[in-house]
């Protein structure tokens, strides 16, 4: 396969428009489990929570069965959202999903407009034409902002990025990380909690 750097903005949009698997997703619920844990310890159950690449929803559905329900997803592929209706319903008719690339949608959002949020394994797909959003994330952000993504994995629709020194630019202190091991789902992956 060829080198990420050779990769456009549009291809790898395109590549997830087309090729989001949502039942490969669907599937990985001890990611979402482990996930659950850290939302908890950091944010109350009324707090505002918005997943970047939510996907098929599994882990906005977790939320919505540990009584967190004001939720909203960012998903840029439409067969992922089709399955995001039929597998959980009720997240459906109760949380507000956005179809969207992310680099389309985030400067409408309000600065401080969320108390928590997360992303897990959709940043390191970001192409660097597109680093400039996560300055809007930061902004986005008004309490809580938890990564888990592989920062350090290499291959052609992954950029690796260190996260605690991106955010850290803009304002963002971290205040927990744990490296994901198999038990979770996340082996190669880096949690990093940040607080505004």
């Amino acid at each position: 396969m060829s080198n990420n750097s050779k990769k456009t903005l549009k291809e790898i949009h395109d590549y997830w428009i087309n090729r989001s698997l949502p039942g490969l997703y669907i599937d990985k619920a001890g990611r979402s489990e482990f996930l659950i844990n850290y939302v908890k310890k950091y944010i109350e159950q009324n707090g505002k929570i918005l997943e970047i690449g939510c996907n098929a929803g599994r882990n906005l559905n977790y939320l919505y069965k540990n009584n967190f329900y004001n939720l909203t997803g960012i998903e840029i592929s439409e067969e992922a959202i089709r399955a995001l209706n039929k597998t959980y319903p009720l997240l459906a008719q109760n949380a507000k999903i956005i179809h969207s690339p992310v680099e389309n949608i985030i400067k409408e959002l309000p600065s401080r407009g969320f108390d928590l949020v997360f992303t897990m394994a959709v940043l390191e797909h970001i192409h660097p034409d597109s680093d400039w959003i996560f300055e809007d994330i930061a902004r986005i952000t008004g309490s809580y902002l938890i990564t888990i993504e592989a920062e350090t994995a290499k291959h052609w629709r992954i950029f690796p990025r260190n996260y605690k020194k991106i955010f850290k630019k803009f304002g963002l202190k971290q205040v927990e990380e744990h490296h994901c091991d198999t038990k979770s789902g996340l082996r190669g992956y880096t949690l990093r909690v940040f607080k505004k």
